[in-house]
């Protein structure tokens, strides 16, 4: 889930049209909404954040919020109020504000738990320090403000000596995981570290089978949450050479200074970290060009590479690459990656953001090509709905539903500046 500023609620127009009729000028003439659909997707604009009820086309919530959830069920906004902050919660699902709560000073959310009991805020980051995932910002000291976003009980204040970035809190929020950037004042390393919130102390975050934590270069490209495993993926690469220099003595080491590329797992309801490696042929790759997706059973993670013509499988119980295969991904090109498995299972969505790249749907029975999609421009996200009937592509200035089954297109909604899709949730 990425971080948007917020947007005002006329900037974004909406328009629901079934794809089987396609007036001269859709713009001016837009189709009647197709009653059929009856999802409600989160979108991520270049204005902010709208939340989208498909039956209707109707924009249930503009600005709706900074922060999702890690299953995307709530988002969760900051705005200034004098010398306050108001934190805001919406339901995913209907847009609406369902909690409301002022914290003292200027702050910003940066992460909040499943369970929707406990968010982190800190100090906004200055316009010079940026939001680069290549470095991070020099600091001694990290202060840290954990609340409930309903206003039960005072938020906590942690002040930290060391440089930390919060990573996800643990499932029964008793944890904060920790990102601590070594030294404090010239990072050059990372490792996962916890802030116990019952006792105000940080703790290292063991391996999975109990080894101690290493110190590792690394520069994050990719991060999904896998909610039936509860664990969080984030795909790395240690850049030797380049962000970091020297070499990373970790796992699946590279002595040759190769650029090495792993998957870190977190697990978030039994507090263990650890680094996946990957084959040699995944190392190397720019943000961007790789893409994590996590199958529903949540048994499988797959890694998928268009420019390499490659998906890797990943066991997540035993974390080894349990398959890898060459596929002819060529025709999508270099752009960005996404990838989205459908709700049985059986099929994985790659696309890219490349104009006039089609959506590739992979059988993952066979790790071969199903079928090709052609869409009027490339892919830049893709959402599912719940029962997954219904495959959701953020293209550009617009998201088109398909029939996963098929690739028969259902509808388009008319999105100015869509970026991706963070949630897709069907009101009961």
């Amino acid at each position: 889930m990425r971080t948007r500023w917020l947007v005002s609620l006329t900037s974004s127009v909406l328009a629901l049209a079934a794809c089987t009729g396609h007036p001269a000028d859709r713009s001016r003439q837009p189709a009647a909404p197709l009653r059929e659909l009856r999802d409600v997707v989160v979108l991520d604009t270049v204005h902010g954040t709208d939340v989208v009820d498909t039956s209707s086309g109707a924009v249930l919530a503009a600005d709706a919020g900074e922060i999702a959830a890690p299953d995307g069920s709530r988002l969760y906004a900051t705005e200034r109020a004098g010398g306050e902050t108001v934190l805001r919660t919406r339901d995913s699902a209907t847009g609406e504000v369902v909690a409301r709560t002022s914290l003292d000073g200027t702050l910003e959310i940066r992460v909040a738990s499943v369970s929707g009991h406990a968010v982190v805020l800190m100090r906004p980051l200055a316009r010079s320090e940026g939001t680069s995932t290549e470095l991070a910002m020099p600091r001694a000291r990290t202060t840290i403000v954990v609340a409930d976003p309903s206003g039960a009980g005072s938020p906590r204040r942690y002040v930290l000596r060391g440089n930390y970035e919060p990573e996800a809190f643990s499932i029964d929020d008793r944890r904060l995981f920790l990102i601590q950037y070594l030294p404090a004042e010239a990072p050059t390393a990372y490792r996962v570290t916890f802030l116990d919130l019952g006792r105000s102390k940080v703790f290292e975050v063991f391996g999975r089978f109990k080894t101690p934590p290493e110190r590792m270069p690394g520069v994050r490209l990719e991060q999904v949450y896998d909610d039936a495993s509860k664990q969080l993926y984030t795909l790395y690469t240690n850049r030797v050479g380049q962000t970091y220099g020297g070499s990373w003595d970790g796992y699946g080491s590279s002595s040759d200074g190769d650029e090495v590329s792993f998957v870190h797992v977190l697990n978030l309801r039994d507090g263990w970290a650890f680094c996946a490696g990957l084959p040699r042929a995944l190392w190397g790759r720019p943000l961007g060009e790789q893409a994590l997706a996590a199958a529903p059973d949540g048994r499988s993670l797959y890694i998928v590479d268009p420019m390499r013509s490659l998906i890797v499988e990943m066991n997540t119980r035993t974390l080894k690459v349990v398959r890898r295969a060459s596929v002819d991904l060529g025709s999508l090109g270099d752009g960005t990656v996404s990838a989205q498995i459908g709700g049985d299972g059986r099929t994985l969505f790659v696309g890219t953001d490349r104009r006039g790249a089609p959506i590739v749907a992979i059988d993952l029975a066979s790790l071969r090509v199903a079928a090709r999609w052609t869409m009027p421009s490339g892919v830049a996200g893709f959402g599912i709905s719940e029962d997954g009937a219904r495959l959701y592509a953020a293209l550009a200035d617009e998201v088109r539903v398909v029939d996963p089954a098929s690739g028969k297109e259902l509808a388009e909604l008319r999105v100015p500046g869509v970026d991706s899709i963070l949630h897709v949730a069907t009101p009961s």
